[in-house]
């Protein structure tokens, strides 16, 4: 009897057959690996993104309406803007917050100090959705200049307001909100909508601040 040396050739093929499948099942492991990485990378991006950027609006809206060593009921006239009532501004997705702050910005909040004495000024902040070569972006105007990107992929897909009503609080939107109930809000709501870069995933955030010059 003929003593086989090596491989025979179906023998090689089905070694090269089953060397493959197990070569395109460890390629598809790293693939999927690879999108889920990417994935969960993006998703962290955005998420993070999301909670940086209400913060940054929390801030401004919780000294909306803050007019130094005195009450924030009292009414005051600067230029043609009347506070408390002023404290608010809102178009359809967007929302503006004016309180006294020490930074000089050129108008000074009609006299008021702080209670150390420190001249105050009117700030004024308007948040909105700006897009730029078919990006949208969450843009930051400051005392009527021009608005800034401060977070790409994102925008303002909505802004309420928390109006008392018999006891309750009506959120009203900001299209449809009148100026008496604007009057009279003590909260704001804003929600985001923001994508990753390759417009793949999508998160929306939303924040609810209490006015806390109203309260």
């Amino acid at each position: 009897m003929k003593q086989q040396q090596g491989l025979s050739l179906i023998e090689l093929m089905v070694a090269i057959l089953i060397s493959s499948i197990l070569m395109l099942g460890v390629l598809q492991l790293f693939s999927n690996t690879t999108a889920t990485d990417k994935t969960n990378t993006a998703l962290a991006r955005i998420q993070e993104s999301g909670r940086v950027a209400l913060e940054v609006i929390a801030a401004d809206a919780r000294r909306a309406g803050y007019q130094g060593c005195s009450s924030a009921a009292n009414p005051l006239t600067i230029g043609n803007l009347t506070f408390p009532a002023a404290a608010l501004g809102t178009t359809s997705k967007s929302v503006t917050f004016r309180y006294a702050t020490t930074t000089d910005t050129g108008t000074t909040f009609s006299g008021n100090k702080t209670c150390n004495g420190t001249t105050l000024y009117l700030t004024s902040v308007t948040y909105s959705t700006c897009t730029s070569n078919g990006v949208s972006r969450l843009c930051k105007a400051q005392n009527g200049g021009n608005a800034s990107p401060i977070l790409s992929n994102a925008g303002i897909t909505s802004v309420q307001f928390g109006v008392p009503d018999a006891g309750l609080v009506s959120w009203i939107d900001s299209a449809s909100i009148t100026q008496a109930q604007l009057d009279l809000a003590q909260a704001v709501r804003v929600t985001l909508g923001i994508t990753d870069a390759r417009n793949e995933i999508s998160r929306s955030f939303t924040g609810t601040f209490e006015l806390r010059n109203r309260l």
